[in-house]
């Protein structure tokens, strides 16, 4: 509560102060205006005056020099876009892998979380940014996203205006303003596996031209698509629920105050890990010893088959997880003579509550693996906008974001945990002693403070070629600590033999450590952009960014002490990112086209090395260096009123340059360390595309009221990818494509929409995950089957 009333206080004092400023003109920015403007040419997927604000003003998308892809709230409800996970289906060069909500990977152009590897002690690279406020965990974009004005991917580095470690790019999600004039609407959707979900909204004056209200309220149910042996019971269902009021103040027509609350809440069973293979022998023909089947025999347990495709999965720790989120945001603008002054304070809290399957076995062997968070942040934004028409346009602020995480990890062993995990060579009884009722927990609390100063400046050095420049500093400082403890049964009554294996066998798997740390850092990161309006409808392009993935701290069961002692600091990434652009409009605006070439080098890349000269020990920390280079390409065309069509598509070129000290992948037996240097680099497909559109046809009038029919779909493909840093060829998912369609009627004037459509519709057997665990096991996690229903959609 305390935090709370601190958090409230100061957004009240960061608005006030905006609030009390002189009211010195009255010709403020028409940003909602634009917006609406560009919301309808997009409603269909096509159009070119989308409006964007990747230069924290409000822009026509084709006017910008930054590669970027917008997607307007219509099109994201038509094609069904409520997550991050479906708009990759959207933009090729944005990857979302997902085994969980904590462990999201958010990847642009190849670089973002590293794939397989999640850290409380480090932040993502892509950039989640809802109504101005950086999202510091993945696990809080996992949400259900409606009520959207737009979002935009930002691809590439935007280290100077979006800075809190975006040097892979930006994901900006813009929610619909309230408004003065009554509005309100929302749908209802049924489908297969019991699919249920509601999106319903209202805005409108509380008192006229002073203060309007929206809420939004969605929830979204749907029962498992897997089937556990255990139980018979379904998995891998949904539940989500999510709501989020609004105020607008306009005591002027130069100031207006915009107050968002929102919360929500998610829960799932999650035995979602199908069995697709078993290693049995290493790469060079040597017996894989101890694999899953010899375990499995050894503890009396039938294995499922291996068939992914009946999705049939056999736990018995009942897997689950529950996860909740809440929010305060103030976002106060104050326009005085040619300039816009905005003030964004927000306050977040997200907490994250698994329970997992140790084993993933029907045995009582790990009856609980997990690591939940409580997540608390607070950021202030202040900046100052330059408006209308001048030599030179600018941008410039300060930013402040601290953070606390309170993380748990916690290991419990129950009775069959001794024939499951410990070799038949080691005495059973010691064995059994040794793990039987063992549980270990981890606790660390990593706090963050980062603070920043912003500029960017737009200078027109001719009505046609623009010069844009920017800097920004970052001073960050990290610390943490690490506390492990270990309880278990007494050892009493084993022989001095016994007793020595059982606390050897303790030792493997966890016994008390603590540390502490601490790290601190400034850095400068900027960027420069010539373009040139080759003419009205053409523009070019040329950019460098020189930014950084600021560092952490690894807080885990690492070694930190003694002659074995590894450093859990970990240093920031440096990234330098060359990218050439051109973007053209054709036939008033009925096509347009645009292309991207880059090039980005990123040194001190974090991952997980091995390091012989500490006892072979495995740690975060940093390695060599990393490059992605590639192309993409953007359509979007109406060749006719009736038509709107769209078309991306991405090259990405990504590996390791120099990675001498990797772990090697679990196929490969014999040496300590691999060299992957010159391998591609996980969780990146070379190619990938997406495709669609949709047609309408009006069928006449009711009430005196148009009405038409429409039909559309989308394609999206990607070629294969790793899913593990260390390349095992277990972790690679195939390509696959998926094809989505829909069939509708708008009737009065779109006052009522219904609409039948269909995900995945060829039923495609696609991976969201994929890895060979430590028992020779390769589980994946798969992506939804075909899916189908019917929605109802009314505004008013």
């Amino acid at each position: 509560m305390k935090r709370i009333l601190r958090a409230t206080t100061l957004a009240l004092i960061g608005t006030t102060a905006l609030a009390a400023m002189p009211v010195l003109a009255e010709d403020g920015a028409a940003a909602a205006d634009e917006a609406a403007a560009g919301e309808a040419n997009v409603a269909r997927g096509g159009g070119a005056d989308i409006i964007v604000t990747a230069r924290r003003r409000n822009e026509r998308i084709q006017d910008v020099p930054v590669a970027a892809n917008a997607f307007g709230g219509e099109q994201l409800a038509a094609t069904r876009t409520y997550n991050l996970r479906d708009l990759q289906q959207l933009t090729p060069s944005l990857v979302v892998t997902q085994t969980n909500p904590r462990n999201t990977s958010i990847n642009i152009r190849g670089l973002g979380n590293n794939v397989s590897v999640y850290n409380d002690g480090l932040e993502p690279a892509v950039g989640v940014y809802v109504d101005q406020v950086y999202l510091a965990r993945p696990g809080q974009a996992v949400f259900d996203l409606s009520d959207v004005e737009r979002i935009e991917v930002l691809r590439g580095p935007q280290g100077t205006l979006f800075g809190k470690n975006t040097s892979a790019g930006a994901v900006v999600v813009t929610t619909k303003s309230p408004t003065f004039e009554p509005e309100a609407g929302g749908d209802i959707t049924v489908g297969n596996y019991n699919f249920r979900q509601l999106h319903a909204y209202a805005s409108g004056a509380l008192v006229d031209d002073l203060l309007a209200a929206r809420i939004y309220v969605s929830k979204t149910d749907r029962d498992g698509y897997m089937t556990n042996r255990d139980d018979g019971d379904d998995t891998q269902d949904y539940h989500d629920f999510g709501l989020r009021g609004q105020l607008l103040f306009t005591p002027s027509s130069n100031f207006k105050l915009r107050l968002i609350g929102d919360y929500g809440r998610q829960h799932s069973k999650t035995s979602a890990s199908v069995l697709t293979g078993v290693i049995t022998r290493y790469d060079n023909g040597t017996v894989f010893a101890n694999n899953y089947y010899d375990r499995a025999a050894r503890a009396g347990y039938t294995p499922v088959a291996v068939d992914p495709g009946a999705r049939i999965v056999d736990t018995n720790a009942n897997p689950r997880y529950k996860m909740n989120q809440w929010g305060l945001n103030s976002i106060a603008e104050l326009s005085i003579p040619g300039n816009t002054i905005t003030s964004v304070t927000a306050y977040r809290a997200w907490n994250w509550y698994p329970h997992n399957d140790g084993d993933s076995t029907s045995l009582d062997a790990g009856t609980d693996f997990h690591q939940s968070n409580e997540q608390r942040q607070f950021s202030q934004e202040l900046r100052i906008a330059s408006e209308g028409t001048r030599k030179v346009d600018y941008v410039a602020g300060l930013y402040y974001l601290w953070q606390s995480i309170d993380a748990e990890s916690l290991n419990a062993y129950g009775r069959d945990a001794a024939a499951w995990f410990v070799a038949p060579s080691v005495n059973s009884a010691a064995a059994a002693a040794a793990l039987n009722g063992y549980t270990i927990t981890g606790r660390s609390r990593p706090v963050t403070n980062s603070y920043a100063a912003f500029g960017q400046a737009i200078w027109h050095v001719t009505p046609t070629i623009d010069f844009t420049g920017g800097l920004r500093y970052t001073y960050e400082t990290k610390t943490g600590y690490f506390d492990q403890t270990a309880t278990g049964a007494s050892l009493d009554g084993l022989t001095a033999a016994q007793l020595t294996a059982a606390n050897t066998i303790r030792g493997r798997y966890g016994v008390a450590n603590y540390y502490s740390a601490s790290t601190s850092e400034g850095r400068l990161s900027g960027g420069a952009t010539l373009s040139w309006k080759v003419t009205p409808d053409s523009l070019i392009y040329a950019t460098y960014a020189h930014g950084h993935k600021f560092g952490g701290l690894n807080l885990a069961n690492i070694t930190t002490t003694g002659a074995f002692a590894a450093d859990p600091v970990i240093k920031p990434e440096t990234i330098d990112s060359y990218e050439l652009g051109l973007k053209t409009a054709w036939f008033g605006n009925m096509l347009t086209a645009n292309l991207a070439a880059f090039w980005t080098d990123d040194a001190d890349y974090q991952t997980t090395v091995v390091d012989v000269d500490r006892n072979n020990l495995s740690y975060f920390t940093n390695v060599g260096k990393v490059r992605t280079r590639g192309f993409e390409g953007d359509l979007r065309a109406n060749p006719a009123p009736w038509l709107s069509l769209y078309a991306s598509g991405a090259y990405t070129d990504a590996k390791y340059v120099s990675y001498a000290d990797a772990p090697c992948p679990i196929e490969i037996t014999g040496q300590t360390t691999c060299d992957l240097s010159g391998r591609r680099l996980p969780g990146v497909s070379k190619w990938a595309a997406s495709a669609g559109g949709e047609a309408h046809a009006g069928v006449g009038s009711v009430l005196g009221r148009d009405s038409e029919v429409y039909a559309g779909g989308d394609y999206s493909y990607r070629s294969n990818f790793y899913t593990t840093a260390s390349l095992s060829r277990y972790s690679q998912i195939p390509a696959f494509s998926l094809v989505n369609a829909r069939l509708g009627v708008r009737a009065l004037d779109g006052l009522v929409d219904i609409q039948v459509w269909g995900r995945n519709l060829t039923n495609k057997l696609y991976y969201l995950s994929l890895a060979a665990g430590t028992t020779g096991a390769i589980a994946g996690t798969l992506g939804d089957p075909r899916t189908y229903g019917v929605t109802v959609k009314t505004k008013f």
